[in-house]
């Protein structure tokens, strides 16, 4: 369980959609149901006016000593991104969580016999 909630963690916080997938992997078969969980969540946060812009510009600006700025516009909220990476970790923890009550309801039984 603790693994695979600090690999969600990882791969929540960094974007990373290797540790994502391996989290999701190791919580079969209840990730699956979580997943889809997660993304009914992601979509109706995203239908919030400015949650999650359709398009994204920057432009970058360089002085002749080499320091550079640029702005970014169109980037998702601060208020969207940390709720959906929250409600990704917290679904894959469940399900991990689930799979272990899981196994333990069948594994008593024949325990008793």
């Amino acid at each position: 369980m603790l693994t695979v909630a600090a690999i969600a963690a990882y791969g929540f916080t960094t974007e990373s959609t290797a540790a994502i997938l391996l989290a999701g992997l190791l919580a079969l078969p209840t990730s699956v149901p979580a997943v889809i969980g997660y993304y009914v969540v992601y979509g109706l946060l995203a239908q919030v006016s400015g949650a999650n812009p359709d398009s994204s510009s920057g432009s970058v600006s360089c002085s002749s000593a080499g320091a550079c700025h640029g702005s970014v516009t169109g980037e998702p909220a601060t208020w969207f991104l940390l709720p959906t990476d929250i409600t990704g970790i917290l679904a894959l923890t469940v399900a991990a969580v689930v799979n272990v009550a899981l196994v333990r309801l069948v594994i008593r039984p024949r325990r008793a016999s």
